[in-house]
């Protein structure tokens, strides 16, 4: 095949079965094994010899002289040929062999890298939620500050108003108009039996209040059970309070009495 191609370039592969006398599938297998080999190589429609082809067909010449065996052996193919095609294949085959042994091999490790990172996003996951529970509970608590503060405005501008229509200095007594006896104390100190003989705080039950924090809430009774939501939260303490010392009466379940008023 090779001396064909030598002789007579850019023959096509159905040409040259033609000229062997072997099947066309067989003829393009050969001159396949014999361009992967670099002994031929595709020139427009057909094949042609390369130096290296040159080189090999040289070599046979010299060793072989052209016989009707020869021609035989030709037109299967030069054993010579298709061994070094066919070694070609084998390590070609071997590289995929490897490469897929590689791979299986990696997998394993794919799979642990993986798993890890599932495992990471779930830790993830799982922080991420604890924080906006967090979020959450400090919103509440800002809230409540919030809350707390507007209260401290409201009481500061109620003292204030007050102590301008009695003439006083309308002196700020506490942060806070309702407070836990302790707290008191701890705030006050000495101060505290001071106001209270003053009578500009009020003590009920555990509650230190203020004189005129406490005269405005009882301005708001009768108050209806239903509309105990719309009080402040120190408006509820103290309504709560005043119940445990029996000064309001909740009166036939539908609103709350001051007693003796």
């Amino acid at each position: 095949m090779l001396e064909i191609l030598n002789n007579t370039p850019s023959l096509s592969s159905r040409e040259i079965a033609e000229i062997l006398g072997i099947d066309f599938s067989r003829a393009k297998e050969i001159l396949e094994r014999l361009r992967y080999s670099g002994y031929v190589e595709k020139a427009g429609r057909g094949y042609i010899i390369t130096t290296r082809g040159r080189s090999l067909l040289a070599e046979l010449t010299k060793q072989k002289t052209i016989s009707p065996q020869n021609t035989a052996q030709e037109k299967q193919g030069s054993p010579a040929i298709e061994e070094a095609a066919s070694s070609e294949k084998s390590v070609d085959e071997k590289r995929q062999e490897g490469g897929t042994e590689g791979r299986m091999q990696q997998a394993p490790e794919t799979l642990d890298h993986v798993s890890l990172l599932v495992k990471q996003l779930e830790e993830f996951s799982k922080r991420l939620r604890e924080l906006e529970v967090k979020i959450k509970d400090l919103d509440a608590r800002l809230t409540s500050l919030e809350n707390f503060a507007k209260e401290v405005v409201k009481h500061h501008d109620m003292v204030q108003h007050t102590g301008s229509q009695s003439g006083g200095e309308g002196q700020y007594v506490m942060e806070t108009p309702v407070m836990n006896m302790n707290e008191a104390q701890s705030r006050l100190g000495p101060l505290l039996d001071k106001y209270l003989l003053e009578g500009r705080l009020i003590r009920i039950g555990t509650l230190i209040v203020d004189h005129v924090f406490y005269e405005e809430f009882k301005k708001k009774f009768p108050i209806k059970a239903s509309e105990v939501s719309k009080l402040s939260n120190l408006e509820k303490t103290l309504l709560n309070e005043m119940r445990n010392e029996m000064l309001v009466i909740l009166y036939a379940g539908k609103e709350y009495r001051l007693v003796n008023a």
